[in-house]
């Protein structure tokens, strides 16, 4: 199949400015779809230009694998034109009140205290420090692998709770010891992952960030230079756990995707048939207690490097085309797209939509480089944390005044 990589990096790069101008420049789309494509075609455009790229990528089919990214670009820009952003989010009305609904109901005016938030931060917070303080010197060397170790057994679990406490962000408007407790939690999970060499809280702070000035009605040209700066800080923190000196190169070659794209179309057909489904189907079955599935970032490293203690991530893409080749790519980024559009276009109307609209593109944007099995579980998982929150809540009578975070 004869593709010119540099047609799928033009086309999908217009996708951004076709978001962004359809969106009046405050679409959240268009500042996660950037993400996407420098994660997704940061390596494209490395080896285009005769950049290093990693060596495990198969350049016979970079070609198909920039194809199946454009793709996954056709069907952001589809979903994202099916249903717009609202206009009215931006400041005035029901954008200045996406704050107040979290930390109000959305619902008559009436307060909802959530008393066990606190309590959450708080002990996050603490378990944070408690293996910060007993890991001491072990976090300032070794790699990546050897610093989780010292974090102990607690570590990947200790992520998926942060994640669910910082999408939190506008209910914890609802009381001083809230976002006294968030902030706190915020900076210590900040220095662990920091510790510990993940870029976890890169997707989280992105996501508040776009979240609160959306909100706020502010401008999105701060978004933009946060994100760049975020995108500086993964680079460091890439190049100090062994990914080689900063530069320009080390900025395009931030994901995996494009590796894991060309095995996969290395693969299937030709070795592995695709599987029709059968991913996502077990991304369900993994939410049911005792039907754990194999993760399909362990399915590659036992077919790449059998043994290795590296691991390697998996794509969104390539799991589309696991399932059904190419055409199995738009349809489900287009269907991720509405999803994002329906929660985002809600965050003005009760606490949960703000809480799920922030995590949803915390857990879409560090699924790109992962698996429907770990979206699915964060989206679903956070809901019920939400809901064992939102349980223990207390409704008041009084009337408010809706705001958003204070800075």
């Amino acid at each position: 199949m004869s593709f010119d990589p540099w047609y799928a990096v033009l086309l999908a790069g217009l996708v951004i400015p076709v978001l962004l101008l359809v969106g009046g420049g405050r679409d959240v789309l268009a500042y996660v779809a950037a993400y996407f494509f420098l994660f997704g075609f940061g390596p494209v455009v490395s080896h285009l230009l005769g950049g290093s790229i990693y060596f495990g990528i198969n350049t016979a089919l970079i070609d198909r694998a920039a194809l199946g990214l454009l793709l996954a670009f056709a069907g952001v820009l589809t979903g994202g034109l099916l249903v717009r952003q609202r206009r009215d989010l931006a400041g005035t009305g029901g954008a200045a009140g996406a704050g107040g609904a979290a930390g109000a109901g959305g619902a008559g005016g009436t307060t909802h205290r959530f008393p066990l938030l606190p309590v959450v931060l708080v002990a996050l917070t603490l378990y944070a420090t408690t293996v910060l303080v007993l890991g001491g010197t072990g976090f300032l060397a070794g790699t990546k692998i050897d610093r989780i170790g010292v974090a102990g057994p607690g570590h990947y679990d200790y992520l998926l709770f942060e994640m669910f406490a910082c999408a939190l962000y506008f209910m914890a408007d609802g009381s001083g010891a809230g976002r006294f407790t968030y902030r706190l939690n915020l900076v210590v999970y900040v220095v662990y992952c920091l510790s510990t060499g993940e870029r976890d809280f890169v997707f989280v702070l992105f996501s508040i960030i776009l979240h609160r000035e959306l909100a706020r009605g502010g401008s999105f040209a701060r978004p933009a230079g946060y994100g760049a700066v975020l995108l500086l800080g993964a680079t460091a923190i890439f190049s100090l756990r062994g990914g080689g000196p900063a530069g320009t190169t080390q900025v395009l070659n931030q994901g995996s995707v494009l590796f894991v794209d060309t095995w996969v179309m290395t693969h299937v057909p030709a070795v592995d048939p695709f599987t029709h489904g059968a991913t996502y189907w077990h991304a369900v079955l993994n939410l049911v207690p005792g039907h754990a599935q194999p993760p399909l970032a362990q399915w590659l490293v036992d077919r790449y490097a059998p043994g290795s203690a590296s691991g390697y991530g998996f794509s969104l893409t390539g799991e589309a085309y696991l399932n059904y080749g190419l055409w199995g790519i738009p349809v489900l980024f287009a269907g991720l797209t509405v999803v994002h559009r329906l929660l985002i276009n809600r965050i003005d109307r009760a606490p949960v939509y703000a809480y799920a609209s922030v995590l949803f593109t915390v857990a879409w944007m560090y699924g790109f480089r992962g698996e429907s099995a770990g979206l699915l579980k964060t989206c679903v998982y956070g809901l019920v944390f939400y809901g064992v929150l939102r349980l223990v809540s207390v409704r008041g009578e009084e009337e408010v005044t809706a705001r958003c975070v204070s800075s």
